[in-house]
């Protein structure tokens, strides 16, 4: 499953223009009201068929198409839609939702760390093995920071920044 978010614009506007013309009805819908950190979170989660031939052959084994609609209310309302292309073709929508809804906890630890701190999202390698190699450098560097400076790693940026000489080898300080 393949979530398309904002550094994948053309992928994500495409997705929206086909959703909002095609008027197929969603195979299948489930909604999850859940209260969280004291707003109450609805999710409705729909499944549709990908029958777009460009879709289909930019991305091998795509089946399905997956909107998620969140609502969020507390002091005020928030609302969000997400796209999520598959190729889970016999997999009910409860267990999508419930792997869409899990895939949060993921996304918005260790990554979303990264990302803010690291702009990871916005890393325009393209070859893979380049950005494997970037993203390895990152949580190692990131994981030294919160070991060895600070738990916060904010806190551990600026002091690296500030006093970075120190951590290099000796012969390499001038």
């Amino acid at each position: 499953m393949l979530q398309t978010k904002d550094n994948q614009p053309k992928l994500r506007a495409y997705i929206v223009a086909q959703q909002q013309a095609d008027p197929t009805p969603a195979l299948d819908t489930v909604c999850v009201a859940k209260r969280r950190i004291g707003a109450l979170c609805t999710w409705w989660i729909s499944v549709y068929s990908c029958a777009d031939p460009d879709l289909q052959a930019a991305w091998t084994g795509l089946a399905r198409v997956v909107v998620v609609k969140t609502v969020q209310r507390d002091q005020q309302m928030s609302r969000q839609t997400r796209y999520y292309l598959t190729s889970l073709r016999a997999t009910p929508v409860a267990e999508l939702a419930a792997g869409i809804r899990g895939y949060g906890g993921i996304e918005n630890k260790p990554h979303r760390t990264r990302d803010v701190h690291f702009q990871q999202d916005t890393n325009s390698i393209r070859h893979p093995v380049g950005a494997a190699n970037t993203a390895l450098f990152n949580t190692l560097v990131l994981n030294y920071l919160l070991l060895h400076v600070h738990q916060v790693v904010s806190y551990a940026q600026r002091y690296f920044a500030q006093s970075y000489k120190q951590f290099l080898p000796p012969n390499t300080r001038s």
